[in-house]
């Protein structure tokens, strides 16, 4: 069941179901980007392998080929745990019953927490050391994709992330089921 299709019927569930609203339809915008990124990291390297033996092969290309692919797994950080379609137990769960389902759903989302405090208490060493830029990787305007880009994706997505545990730790205590997935989303 996804947030779109549960009614919540008292005033902090509405608020609850709102904001798991938001967080599933944010997890699908960072799906896209992430197929955005794949598509643009394809893209180049296709260009690469064919421009190369010709000798047309801008340099930039491949620093904006890497740019992509941290992106790509930035950002699908987010999208694969807002989509639940992370590493998941259930089949194992399912057989402790609701007892079990309650368990693994709390476990989950203080390991997730964890994961996303160490993740977020490295962002002052992160910016600290984010100086610079990142060689090759030239902007339109000649200039090169300042270094910091490159860590952006993956602090907002882990904000989202913790955001989201946190969203979902309320939705236990509030009485509200936990989201399932479907097999494929955004089709």
């Amino acid at each position: 069941m996804t947030p779109f299709e549960y009614s919540p019927e008292s005033p902090l569930r509405r608020v609850l179901n709102k904001l798991d609203r938001i967080s599933w339809s944010l997890g699908g915008a960072f799906l896209w980007v992430s197929n955005i990124c794949l598509l643009a990291m394809l893209g180049l390297t296709t260009a690469t392998i064919i421009l190369r033996p010709m000798g047309l092969a801008p340099y930039w290309m491949w620093p904006w080929t890497m740019v992509f692919f941290i992106w790509l797994s930035f950002f699908g950080f987010f999208a694969l745990y807002a989509r639940l379609k992370d590493v998941r137990i259930d089949f194992l769960a399912e057989r402790m019953g609701m007892w079990g389902m309650t368990f693994t759903r709390i476990v989950s989302d203080f390991a997730t927490l964890a994961v996303a405090g160490v993740l977020l208490m490295q962002v002052p060493a992160v910016l600290a050391t984010s100086t610079g830029i990142y060689d090759g990787a030239t902007l339109p305007t000649g200039e090169e994709l300042p270094r910091i880009a490159l860590s952006f994706p993956l602090m907002l997505s882990t904000a989202l992330v913790a955001f989201t545990a946190l969203l979902d730790l309320a939705k236990l205590v509030a009485g509200m089921p936990e989201n399932s997935a479907s097999l494929h989303p955004e089709i």
